[in-house]
């Protein structure tokens, strides 16, 4: 897979802050030995009552709290205790993203501000990022807002928030993430966007959706 239209270095060179997508781009949150599955499933009772079909088929926690959100507020805050807590025991297993470790100093020494951007939860990333000696590089989190997962990307709540943080404009940022809600997102808030995907079927959905770059690792990033 190589870049899009417009190359990385183009991108980078108009830009002063790069938002990092979390669970991809950094790290694979569930990709341990807990795995998405097993959050879901272990949120799932939490609801009381028979489910959906889609959502008792559902192997995406997100639903489950989305969902959540539709039985009430005590349900919903329920689902989101537990589901930091299952997130604070995720990472202390969850892969680093081969090359992260390498090019954040890079990213960091050249000037660029690195924020993490990420419907996880500000706590975990926060821990992730300390277990792995990555804090230095990283100016600030934007995490998933309690009890609100309306405001979840691809809403571009949580990349507007970013950019607001930074005090700066969406056309001096970039996002880097590997879903389609992280295009959606970074495209309402009026900021460009690199797809990251590590195989071809995941480039071709990103392309679809119209980034302006993509790469499959992220050491493509080194300006």
């Amino acid at each position: 897979m190589g870049c899009g239209a417009t190359t990385v270095a183009e991108i980078l060179a108009k830009r002063d802050h790069i938002l990092l997508d979390f669970d991809g781009p950094v790290s694979a949150m569930f990709g341990g030995t807990l795995t998405d599955h097993d959050v879901a499933d272990r949120l799932k009772p939490l609801l009381g009552h028979v489910l959906p079909g889609e959502i008792a088929a559902s192997h995406n926690p997100f639903d489950v709290l989305r969902y959540a959100a539709s039985c009430g507020p005590a349900t919903l805050r329920a689902i989101e205790i537990q589901f930091r807590r299952l997130e604070s025991e995720a990472i202390t297993t969850a892969p680093v993203t081969a090359g992260v470790a390498e090019v954040l100093p890079v990213l960091h020494q050249a000037g660029f501000t690195l924020t993490i951007v990420s419907n996880n939860s500000l706590e975990a990333t926060r821990s992730f990022l300390v277990l792995h000696d990555l804090t230095t590089y990283v100016r600030r989190i934007i995490g998933r807002p309690a009890d609100e997962p309306s405001l979840l990307t691809p809403n571009p709540f949580l990349v507007e928030r970013a950019i607001r943080s930074l005090g700066t404009s969406p056309e001096s940022c970039v996002l880097v993430g590997s879903s389609l809600a992280d295009v959606d997102a970074a495209r309402a808030a009026g900021t460009a966007v690199i797809g990251y995907a590590d195989n071809e079927a995941k480039a071709a959905t990103l392309r679809s959706r119209g980034v302006d770059s993509i790469i499959d690792d992220i050491g493509q990033l080194k300006p």
